[in-house]
């Protein structure tokens, strides 16, 4: 009789400990399929500047860069250019210009981007603007230059 409750124990232990496995493996596969879309849900680009914005930066700036420093990001399309040109203001923090003019993609035969998403940009070096997909926008070389 006593072996017959042992076995019964170490069943029911043994099935409490494949329910509990299953239970942990749904958990872990839950988890696996929301992690990707958590992380995109990131921002990216822009962790707010300390100082606020000044008046001389127009609102449709956008902050790219971090606590420690950054650029705001003006881009806009003029549909009279070319594909892979593109109108830029750069501003530093303190709202004076860093640039103003125009600006040409490294990738004329892919020239496109969502200028308008702060996620697409990686930072200025005062010459380049670099996007987050490896892709460059550098100051377009005017006629006559």
């Amino acid at each position: 009789m006593e072996r017959i409750k042992e076995r019964r124990v170490k069943k029911t232990i043994k099935y409490i400990a494949i329910l509990f496995l299953i239970i942990l493996s749904i958990i872990i596969v839950r988890i696996a399929f929301l992690l990707p879309d958590f992380i995109s849900s990131i921002e990216i680009g822009s962790a707010l500047p300390l100082t606020p914005r000044p008046d001389t930066i127009p609102e449709k700036a956008l902050w790219v860069g971090g606590l420690d420093g950054g650029v705001y990001v003006l881009v806009q399309k003029n549909s009279k250019d070319s594909p892979a040109i593109y109108d830029a203001a750069i501003y530093y923090d303190s709202g004076d210009v860093s640039y103003q003019g125009r600006l040409v993609i490294n990738t004329p035969d892919h020239p496109q981007f969502n200028y308008d998403d702060v996620n697409s940009y990686a930072g200025w070096d005062g010459d380049t603007l670099y996007l987050q997909d490896g892709r460059q926008l550098t100051i377009a070389a005017e006629h006559g230059d």
